[in-house]
């Protein structure tokens, strides 16, 4: 089972910062959401024996929402903090507002464009994916261990399109994409057919008063 975790909000939001590797702290706000995910992800998860890796992006958003879900479901190992789950490099304009970053940022001819640098010294598209997942199929066994992974929206989206079998020039083709929110839940699996299973996506019950469905609360959870 993988369990995919965006950070909570953070303060290249609220300050309108760009995002990519500014490395941005969690607001207040942020916190009390991805500790609601917590405590539902603790409800799950009590009284299960299953063997549990905590991975996290190394960037101060992620990292901190790793340690809050850690504390509040008691979990005993140590999380492992990976600089391959970062989101997009955004180069030169790590750091700075929106409105600097106007200044340096390069349109790319069209939206199908997968090799294009918005910024100097930033990634492009196809970079992005092949970091995030070579990295982390590298170092995890994804149809076996039980992870739990915090990261950001785009490299949450770029595992997602992995485990479903598709490229960056295939996500492209399909025009295919998925919306991930700030401590938003995803799960994905292998059912008993030995597919690949999205069981839950973007999950934001638990920031409401809305009682959603636990991550066991599918039918063929093989993990």
């Amino acid at each position: 089972m993988i369990i995919l975790v965006r950070h909570g909000e953070a303060t290249h939001h609220t300050l309108h910062l760009t995002g990519g590797w500014t490395d941005s702290q969690l607001t207040d706000k942020g916190r009390a959401q991805i500790r609601a995910a917590a405590v539902k992800l603790a409800l799950d998860f009590d009284g299960r024996k299953e063997k549990l890796r905590i991975l996290a992006s190394d960037l101060q958003r992620a990292a901190e929402s790793a340690q809050i879900i850690a504390q509040v479901m008691n979990f005993a190992g140590e999380i492992e903090y990976c600089s391959f789950l970062r989101e997009k490099n955004n180069g030169i304009a790590a750091g700075m507002t929106e409105e600097e970053a106007k200044g340096c940022f390069r349109k790319a001819a069209s939206d199908r464009e997968l090799d294009h640098r918005n910024y100097p010294g930033g990634e492009t598209r196809r970079e992005f994916y092949e970091r995030n997942v070579r990295g982390l199929w590298r170092c995890a066994d994804l149809e076996k261990e039980n992870l739990l992974i915090v990261a950001h929206k785009g490299t949450v989206q770029n595992i997602i399109f992995r485990w479903l079998g598709m490229d960056m020039q295939q996500v492209v083709d399909f025009n295919f994409s998925v919306d991930i929110a700030p401590a938003s839940v995803t799960v994905l699996g292998v059912n008993k057919w030995h597919e690949h299973n999205i069981y839950r996506l973007n999950d934001v019950s638990h920031l409401s008063r809305a009682s959603g469905f636990g991550v066991f609360d599918f039918k063929y959870e093989k993990k």
